[in-house]
């Protein structure tokens, strides 16, 4: 639809558009304020339910916020990329973990990896059944015991385990842990909110912990397959390799004088090309061997965290005046809103019901 098509049903809604648009500002201003009279004066009629119905909700809301919304406290981990230091194996070995994990992630850096790595359930699962001091119970207590959270009665009993600690585990993967990467710098920062100051620092310093272990885990089990592998291959190879020296030594032995024989020539170039290709095989399986157990011994941390989270001071919510200012601020317009134009709802609500 066009320019001028709109222009033509402008004109037909509003035959008297161009005439008002030829006015002074003066006249516009005049017809304006009368449009608008028949509302102003319905809002003025129902002033006092105006006045009535937002001081209820003011009341309500204050209450509300007073002694009803609970506070929560925000306490960070920050994780410093690892600049220059890491090599692009060390990506690829977290881009496997990623997947091990049930996460698929691409090309990045390590902080990017384990950001995805922070919602799996292997990290999570560790941070949930840990045990925490808080101000509500008086022994040490789990997230699911903190939280209270009762099984689906209509589940069967094998799988209520199973249904709680989802629960659990969508709270606070959908809300209570939040992750950001800085574009530039690659830093990692994780949030965790919680009910008590305490618990909240508590929650993301385990759950950097949970990472930490894992990725060290899983690395360390990567290279004692690895070496395991490398062991047994290894074995395979140097019996191999035995016996083919053992055929080049029967052979020369046997054959002392093969320079006028082409076929003897041909099959000793055979034998020594099998012992020079295994022993390249043995040498470089050798190589990867002592690498796989220097890395399978490493116990360096994996995570370069900057600082462990400690119990935050002040509360980070609810910011009572702020969502006091937003609530009376929308419930105004709706209340006046309404009120202006309550004649014209409800006819069109009796059209509607057919009346």
């Amino acid at each position: 639809m066009d320019k001028k098509q709109n222009n033509e049903i402008n004109k037909q809604q509003n035959p008297y558009r161009d005439y008002e648009e030829t006015l002074p500002f003066d006249e516009r201003f005049k017809l304006t304020v009368e449009k608008w009279r028949p509302y102003i004066l319905n809002l003025w009629e129902a002033r006092w339910k105006f006045v009535i119905i937002n001081t209820a909700v003011l009341i309500l809301t204050i209450a509300y916020l007073l002694f009803l919304a609970k506070p929560y406290y925000n306490s960070t981990v920050t994780i410093l990329p690892d600049y220059g230091n890491k090599s692009s194996s060390m990506l690829g070995q977290l881009s496997g973990l990623a997947s091990l994990a049930g996460v698929s992630v691409g090309e990045g850096a390590p902080t990017e990896i384990y950001q995805n790595l922070f919602t799996s359930e292997s990290v999570i699962e560790p941070v949930v059944y840990a045990k925490y001091n808080t101000e509500k119970f008086d022994h040490p207590v789990s997230l699911i015991e903190y939280f209270e959270l009762e099984p689906d009665e209509s589940l069967p009993a094998n799988l209520q385990k199973r249904q709680i600690f989802l629960s659990i585990y969508n709270n606070l993967t959908k809300g209570s842990i939040k992750t950001d990467v800085d574009r530039m710098t690659k830093i990692l920062t994780i949030t965790a909110t919680m009910p008590e100051a305490q618990l909240s620092a508590d929650v993301v310093n385990n759950l950097a912990e949970s990472l930490n272990n894992y990725v060290l885990t899983q690395m360390k089990s990567f290279a004692s397959e690895q070496r395991k592998y490398l062991d047994k291959r290894i074995a395979q190879v140097k019996d191999s390799l035995t016996e083919a020296e053992n055929n080049l030594k029967n052979f020369s032995e046997q054959n002392r004088a093969i320079l006028q024989s082409p076929q003897l020539l041909l099959e000793q170039g055979r034998l020594t090309r099998a012992v020079t290709i295994l022993q390249t095989v043995y040498v470089e399986l050798m190589k990867q061997y002592e690498l796989v157990k220097l890395e399978e011994v490493k116990d360096t941390p994996v995570l370069n965290i900057r600082e462990l989270a400690k119990n935050p001071i002040k509360k980070t919510g609810p910011k009572r005046a702020n969502s006091l200012i937003l609530i009376m601020f929308f419930v105004t317009l709706l209340c006046a809103g309404y009120l202006m134009s309550a004649e014209k709802i409800k006819f069109y609500f009796r059209v509607a019901k057919g009346k």
